[in-house]
C-alpha cells in the first residue's frame, strides 16, 4: 500500500513539472517541430487557378493575399484597400502599385527589424479579384467582378455574350488612355488567340451597335440574327460571322436572298462563297423540300425537287421531251399567288420554288388536233342533219 501511494505521488510531481516546463501539449509540439504560431485567412486557403505563371512583375493591389514565413512563424496577410499591409509586431508598409519583387523587398525590410532576414520569405497566396466595366451591345451592362487572369472572350461569354445587333468586329478595350480595337468575331471563328487579351484592373469594354440599314440579316429556322455590312463580303463570310457554324446544322436545302426593291433570288449552298449582297439584305436558309411543277407536252407530268442551279430547260429535260413538244419560245411559267403566265428564256431566266412550267404542243400538233376536232364536229353535225331530214 505504501508503494502504491509513493508511485501516485511521483506521477503527480512529473505531470506538474511537465506543464511548468512546456505548457500545454500543443505548445510543446509546436516548439519541438519548430512550427511556431500560425494565423491564416480563409481566402488564402481557397484554391487558386492560374492560366500563366505569375512572375515577379505582377502588380500588387488591394485584395491580394501574401504568405509570410518569419523564422518559426507562418502568417497570411491581405493587401488593404489603401495598398498597405500590416505585419504583427513589425508595423505596416504600402505595397499597392508595386511589382511583386518590389513588394517582397519592402516587406523583408520591414520584418528584418525583428526577425533575421535570411530566415524570412514572402510569396503570393491568392490573386485579387477586380471590377471591369462593360457597355454597349452586350448581354449585361455595368460593373462586373472577375477572377484574375480572365481573358476578353471569357468575360464576354460570362456577361451574356453580344447582342444580335452588335458590331462584334470592333469590340473596344479601353485601358487608361489607350483603346484597342478587337475583331471579336474573327477571333472566335478563326482562332486568333493573340487578340484574346488578358483583362486588367480598371479596363473598360465597349461593344458598338450596328447602325440601322447598314447590316445584313440572316434567318435560320427559329432564329434570326444580323451582321454588319461590308462591301465585297461574301455570303459565306456573313454565315461565318453570324456564328452559324456553331449552331446545329439542320440540313439546309437552299438559300433565298431578298435584296431591297428586288425580286427574291435563290442560290445553292455551293454559291455562297461567290455571292455578294447589298446593305439591308435578308438571307433565309431553308430546310424544307421545295418543288417546281411541270406540265404540258412532256412524258412525265408532276412535281420536281427545286434546284437553285436549274433553269426551265433542265426541268423540261427531266420531264422528257416527246415529238409533240413545241418550240422553246412557247414555254410559259405561271408564278405568284394569283398565277399569271410569263415568257421566259428557258436557258438563262431563274426558276423559283412553286413555279409551274408549261410547255405546249408544237404548232403542227396543235393544227392537227384542231383539224381532227373540226372533222369530228362536222361529222356530228352532218349526222344530226341526216337524222333530222329523215325524221321530217
Amino acid at each position: 500500500m505504501r508503494s502504491f501511494f509513493a508511485y501516485l505521488l511521483l506521477a503527480c510531481v512529473c505531470a506538474f513539472a511537465s506543464d511548468s516546463m512546456f505548457g500545454n501539449s500543443t505548445s510543446a509540439r509546436n516548439l519541438v517541430l519548430g512550427e511556431g504560431s500560425s494565423t491564416r485567412g480563409t481566402a488564402a486557403l481557397t484554391p487558386m487557378y492560374a492560366e500563366v505563371t505569375v512572375d515577379s512583375n505582377y502588380i500588387i493591389g488591394p485584395g491580394d493575399f501574401l504568405d509570410l514565413m518569419l523564422e518559426d512563424r507562418y502568417l497570411s496577410i491581405q493587401v488593404y484597400p489603401d495598398g498597405s499591409v500590416a505585419v504583427e509586431e513589425c508595423g505596416a508598409v504600402n505595397v499597392g502599385g508595386k511589382t511583386f519583387a518590389e513588394a517582397q523587398r519592402l516587406i523583408l525590410d520591414l520584418v528584418s527589424k525583428r526577425y533575421k532576414r535570411e530566415y524570412c520569405f514572402v510569396q503570393l497566396a491568392a490573386l485579387k479579384k477586380f471590377r471591369v466595366n462593360a457597355m454597349g451591345a452586350i448581354g449585361q451592362v455595368g460593373q462586373h467582378v472577375i477572377d484574375p487572369q480572365t481573358r476578353l472572350s471569357m468575360f464576354i461569354r460570362a456577361v451574356g455574350g453580344t447582342l444580335p445587333n452588335a458590331n462584334s468586329e470592333d469590340v473596344q478595350l479601353i485601358r487608361g488612355k489607350d483603346t484597342t480595337h478587337v475583331n471579336f468575331m474573327a477571333m472566335t471563328t478563326n482562332g486568333n488567340f493573340e487578340d484574346d487579351i488578358m483583362l486588367e484592373q480598371g479596363d473598360k469594354i465597349f461593344v458598338p451597335f450596328i447602325p440601322m440599314g447598314d447590316n445584313v440579316s440572316l434567318v435560320f429556322p427559329g432564329y434570326r440574327t444580323s451582321v454588319s455590312y461590308r462591301a465585297g463580303r461574301t455570303l459565306q463570310e456573313y454565315f461565318d460571322l453570324a456564328g452559324a457554324n456553331r449552331m446545329h446544322n439542320l440540313g439546309y436545302k437552299s438559300v433565298c436572298i431578298r435584296e431591297p426593291n428586288q425580286d427574291p433570288r435563290w442560290i445553292s449552298l455551293a454559291e455562297m462563297s461567290t455571292t455578294t449582297v447589298v446593305p439591308n439584305t435578308e438571307i433565309e436558309f431553308f430546310v424544307k423540300e421545295l418543288f417546281v411543277y411541270l406540265g404540258g407536252s412532256v412524258n412525265y407530268i408532276g412535281r420536281y425537287n427545286y434546284n437553285p442551279t436549274w433553269h426551265a430547260i433542265d426541268y423540261i429535260s427531266s420531264g422528257g421531251i416527246n415529238p409533240n413538244t413545241g418550240s422553246w419560245s412557247q414555254v410559259k411559267v405561271w408564278r405568284g399567288e394569283k398565277p399569271e403566265p410569263i415568257s421566259v428564256n428557258v436557258a438563262t431566266d431563274p426558276i423559283l420554288p412553286g413555279d409551274y412550267i408549261e410547255i405546249p404542243k408544237s404548232h403542227y400538233e396543235s393544227f392537227k388536233d384542231f383539224t381532227l376536232f373540226m372533222a369530228s364536229l362536222l361529222s356530228v353535225i352532218s349526222s344530226a342533219f341526216i337524222i333530222y331530214v329523215n325524221y321530217k
